[in-house]
């Protein structure tokens, strides 16, 4: 039987092989370059503020102006077009799904296996969903 030493040693080993997947340093290297961009930065708050805005908006029930809709429209293509956005986007999207593939190797499942009792479906350990408010 493994003790707890050994499973964290194989823990340590397998986040040692994710760090240096091409998705995981592609990844790291974008949010490297966002971290670098103020004008991207500032980009992606506006339209994390603006979106949660009229989130709050609809909530409550309160209408939702034309402008606010126009807005949050342009704030939208801005950030798909934006190259440094556009690549995190894809470099999220790459990390996530090797991030589902570990977990579905760990718990035994393939995409046409049903979840394990318990187990909540979809859930991914150690991806940082939001992060970039994508």
């Amino acid at each position: 039987m493994p003790s707890t030493e050994d499973i964290l040693k194989a823990a340590r080993e397998l986040g040692e092989k994710i760090s240096q997947h091409d998705a995981a340093k592609k990844f790291q290297d974008i949010v490297t370059r966002l971290r670098d961009d103020q004008d991207a930065q500032r980009l992606l708050n506006d339209y994390n503020r603006h979106l949660q805005t009229v989130s709050e908006k609809e909530m409550n029930q309160q209408p939702i102006e034309v402008e606010d809709k126009a807005r949050l429209k342009e704030l939208q293509t801005k950030v798909v077009t934006h190259p440094v956005l556009r690549d995190l986007q894809i470099a999220q999207m790459d990390y996530v799904d090797l991030m589902r593939r570990v977990d579905e190797a760990m718990t035994g499942q393939t995409p046409d296996t049903p979840p394990a009792p318990g187990a909540t479906p979809g859930a991914t350990p150690g991806v940082m969903p939001g992060q970039a408010g994508l």
